[in-house]
C-alpha cells in the first residue's frame, strides 16, 4: 500500500470521526417529548418516507423538474460507483476489468450529470440567486472525483490526481452540504416517524385517520 493510499485512508478516518462528532452534537438536543395521543404508526411513516415518499409522484417540486430529478439519480449513482472504485483500488488493485469498466462508465455518467446540474445552477438566475459558495464547491469536488475515477479506469496514469482529489473531497465533506450523506438518514427517519405518528404518513394509510 502506497503513502498516497494511506493518506486516503487517514482522510477517510478523519471524515468519519468528524461526522460522528457532528451527529453526536445533533443528538445532544434530545428527543421532543410528545403529549398528544398517537393517531398513526411511526414505523409506517418511516417506511413511507424512505420508499413511496421518495418517488417523483410524492414530490410536487420533482414533478415540475423531472429532468433534474433524473440527473440527480444518475449523479448519486456515479458518486457511489466512484467510491467503490476508490475502495477497490486501495484494498485490491485487481478489480475485474469488466466490473471496473462498468463502474467507470457509471462514474462518467454521474460526472456528466453533476456538470449539467452545476451549469444549471450557475446560469439559471433564480438558482444562482439562492446559491452559496458551498453549493458550487461541493458539486465541483464531487463531479471532479467521479470524472477522474472514470478516467483512471482507462488511463491508469491519472490515479495520483484522482487520489489527491479524493483526499480533498473527503476532508471537505464534514464542512459543507455533502455531509447530508449522513444526516439524510436520521432526518428522514425523524420526519417519517413524526408524521406517521400524526397519521399523515402514509397519506392513504388504511386504519389511520388524520389528526
Amino acid at each position: 500500500m502506497s503513502l498516497l493510499h494511506l493518506c486516503v485512508l487517514g482522510a477517510g478516518l478523519w471524515c468519519l470521526l468528524a461526522l460522528g462528532w457532528q451527529f453526536r452534537r445533533a443528538k445532544a438536543f434530545g428527543a421532543r417529548r410528545l403529549f398528544s395521543k398517537a393517531a398513526g404508526d411511526p414505523a409506517a411513516g418511516v417506511r413511507y418516507a424512505f420508499l413511496q415518499g421518495m418517488a417523483p409522484g410524492a414530490k410536487e417540486s420533482v414533478m415540475l423538474h423531472l429532468p433534474s430529478y433524473g440527473a440527480g439519480l444518475v449523479y448519486h449513482a456515479g458518486i457511489f460507483a466512484a467510491f467503490i472504485l476508490l475502495a477497490a483500488r486501495i484494498v485490491s488493485p485487481q478489480l475485474p476489468i469488466l466490473a471496473a469498466r462498468l463502474l467507470g462508465g457509471l462514474a462518467l455518467a454521474g460526472a456528466a450529470a453533476g456538470l449539467a446540474l452545476l451549469l444549471k445552477r450557475a446560469f439559471k438566475p433564480h438558482l444562482r440567486g439562492i446559491s452559496q459558495p458551498d453549493d458550487f464547491l461541493a458539486n465541483a469536488l464531487v463531479t471532479a472525483f467521479a470524472g477522474l475515477a472514470s478516467w483512471t479506469v482507462w488511463v491508469p496514469g491519472m490515479e495520483r490526481a484522482w487520489m489527491i482529489e479524493g483526499i480533498a473531497l473527503v476532508l471537505y465533506i464534514p464542512f459543507g452540504k455533502i455531509r447530508h450523506c449522513l444526516f439524510f438518514f436520521p432526518t428522514r427517519t425523524h420526519f417519517g416517524a413524526f408524521f406517521g405518528r400524526r397519521g399523515v404518513f402514509p397519506p392513504s394509510g388504511t386504519g389511520t385517520h388524520h389528526a
